[in-house]
Formats: structure tokens, C-alpha cells, sequence
């Protein structure tokens, strides 16, 4: 397995450390709008350098404690990007291949799903119903079930629409992703997120509940119903959404995760290019998605980005291309406060 993530873990570690950084990020972090969340975390990490990091607002429910770049948040489909590369670079070890089908990879699915390739799954082109939705999703988040179980609850259902026609979101296909990567390693989908990336990437608070010690640096979810915050949302279980969004994290952890993608150290330059183009539907325009991430074109600049949600928690992920900048915002809420929003307005300070 070629592993250039294998050095330098510690160092992206270190490059959290200095007291400099944590002042510049109480001036930088601290104007920005909770916008209704009760608390908030986020990091800015430019070139490989971590220029702001820290938080405002409350981590728990009762507490006056706000969130640090050490506290912890359910990050939902933000899971999916760690899926996507992991697909990508299994294909640069040459190990699987994008455009095979699923059938290849995965046995006993539906007819209809057998002929479906990799690479329609990554970029939510495959027509795949999808398991996870706004009815069931708070029925379905607490339950940690098995892959089989999950794809088991649309598998009789028929392709929303023919594969390659139109871009929809699903989960379903990350699921399907998961289960290749682990027949192809033999290896459970957490184990290989471990020793493949979160290790080498000096990430120690990035995994599944089970798996990470939260001890009291976990924030408290908080759902909006649309007048006011249920405090006690149901939490994610890692079963409940696996591979599609099943792991909690920081944002020391996702700023170490940006240090090293932007030195190399877990995916090849030639590799992060394949994954981060647009993908294209069948009639050859752009899918508006690219290969488990989204893809945009603002001023000339390529930006990609993934957000992530649960039942108390959202988060939104930048990494604009260009200029080699990223940007992470985590909320301990869903349904008010809009993540994503909140990581633009960091990019109108100088950084």
C-alpha cells in the first residue's frame, strides 16, 4: 500500500500548538455570527499553515463552556469525503477501478444495482433510492445496524431515474462504497479510516462513537423543529449511517486532516485532481458534483467542499484550490444556523 501519509503526523500535530495561533483565532472566530446555533467551532488553514482556530458560545447544554478546537461534533456526511478518497486511492493502488460496477465488488444486490460503476455512487449519479430521509431519518439515526440492513430497506424499490440522467443525493450509494472497500482490504471500514488516514494525519479525536474517547470534550446536539431547539436529539449511531456519516471529529482534527492533504501525505496530487473534477452526465453536460465532493467554479477558482448533519449537529467543509485555503465550521445544531454560511464569512477576514 503506498502510504506517504506514514510521515510527518506529529508535525501537522505540533502545528496546532503555538499560543499565537489560538490569539489570532479569538479575534478572527469570535466575530463571527452564531446566527441562532448555540455554539460553534471552527479552523482556517492556509498553505499548510493553521492561521485560526477556536470557538464561541456553548459546547453543553447548562454549561457557559464554549467549544474549542478540541471539542467534539457528530460530522454526519462530512464522512462521505474520507469514503471517496479512500475509493480513490485503493484505485491508485490498483486495487479497484471507478468505472467498474458494484456488482464487482459487493455480491447478492439487486439486478438492478449490479451494473451501477463506482464512479456514479461517488457523484450521486447512480438513481439509487435513498435509505436515509427527511421521514425516517431521526427513527433511523440512534440504531446501529449492520450495511446489509441499511440497503436492505430500499432494495426492493426500483432506480428513481435512469443512472448517468441527472445528479440526486443518496446515501445509499456510500453505503455500497463502504462494503467495496471492505471486501476489496478485508478489513473493517473503521480499521482502514485508522491506519490509512486518521493515524498518519495525527487525528486522535476522528472516528465512530465507539471508537473515540469523548470523555467531556462532546458537545451537546441541539435540534430545531422549526419554533424552538429539542435539547436531547437523538445521537448517531455509527451503524446508522456508516460510511455515508458515521464519524464524529474536531476541528483541531479536520485542520491536521487539511495539513495533510495539502502536503500530499495521503493523496497524490495527480489523485486529489482526479477526485475533485466535476463529474458529467450522459449527455455530457456537468453533473454539479464532483467524486464525493462537491465542485465549483467561483471567479475562476475551483472550491470544493462537503457539508454534514444530523440530528443535533452540522457542519460545513471548504478547501478552495486555488489559493490552497480551507475552512471548517461545526455547529452543535441543525435545522437554524447555516454552516456553510458561516465558513464565507470567514473568508472576509485576511488570513
Amino acid at each position: 500500500m503506498s502510504r506517504r501519509a506514514c510521515l510527518g503526523g506529529l508535525a501537522a500535530a505540533a502545528a496546532l500548538t503555538p499560543a499565537s495561533i489560538w490569539a489570532a483565532s479569538t479575534n478572527v472566530i469570535d466575530r463571527l455570527s452564531l446566527d441562532g446555533a448555540p455554539g460553534l467551532a471552527a479552523g482556517v488553514v492556509r498553505k499548510g499553515q493553521v492561521k485560526a482556530t477556536g470557538g464561541k458560545g456553548i459546547a453543553t447544554l447548562g454549561s457557559k463552556t464554549a467549544p474549542d478546537r478540541n471539542t467534539i461534533f457528530e460530522i454526519g456526511s462530512l464522512t462521505k469525503t474520507f469514503t471517496a478518497c479512500l475509493i480513490f486511492q485503493l484505485q491508485e493502488e490498483g486495487r479497484l477501478s471507478i468505472e467498474a460496477p458494484i456488482g464487482t465488488y459487493v455480491t447478492d444486490l439487486p439486478k438492478a444495482w449490479q451494473g451501477l460503476p463506482l464512479s456514479q455512487l461517488l457523484s450521486h449519479t447512480a438513481g439509487l433510492p435513498n435509505y436515509l430521509n427527511g421521514e425516517n431519518f431521526r427513527a433511523i439515526m440512534p440504531q446501529d445496524l449492520k450495511p446489509r440492513q441499511l440497503i436492505a430497506m430500499v432494495a426492493d424499490q426500483p432506480l428513481v431515474f435512469t443512472p448517468g440522467e441527472r445528479h440526486e443525493y443518496s446515501n445509499t450509494g456510500f453505503i455500497l462504497l463502504g462494503m467495496a472497500a471492505e471486501a476489496i482490504t478485508g478489513t473493517d471500514y473503521w480499521d482502514t479510516l485508522q491506519t490509512r488516514f486518521f493515524g498518519p494525519a495525527g487525528m486522535t479525536s476522528t472516528g465512530p462513537r465507539n471508537r473515540v474517547k469523548t470523555g467531556t470534550r462532546l458537545a451537546s446536539g441541539h435540534f430545531w423543529d422549526g419554533t424552538a431547539y429539542d435539547t436531547a436529539p437523538p445521537r448517531a449511531a455509527p451503524g446508522s449511517t456508516w460510511a455515508a456519516g458515521g464519524l464524529l471529529s474536531s476541528v483541531a482534527d479536520i485542520d491536521r486532516w487539511s495539513i495533510a492533504l495539502d502536503e500530499g501525505r495521503i493523496l497524490t496530487p495527480a489523485l486529489r485532481q482526479k477526485m475533485w473534477r466535476p463529474a458529467t452526465l450522459n449527455n455530457g453536460s456537468p453533473a454539479g458534483w464532483g467524486y464525493g465532493w462537491q465542485v465549483e467554479l467561483i471567479d475562476g477558482r475551483t472550491i470544493v467542499s462537503h457539508g454534514g448533519s444530523t440530528a443535533g449537529f452540522s457542519c460545513w467543509y471548504r478547501r478552495d484550490l486555488s489559493q490552497t485555503l480551507s475552512t471548517i465550521v461545526m455547529t452543535n445544531q441543525n435545522g437554524l444556523a447555516d454552516p456553510k454560511a458561516m465558513t464565507e464569512a470567514l473568508l472576509t477576514y485576511k488570513l
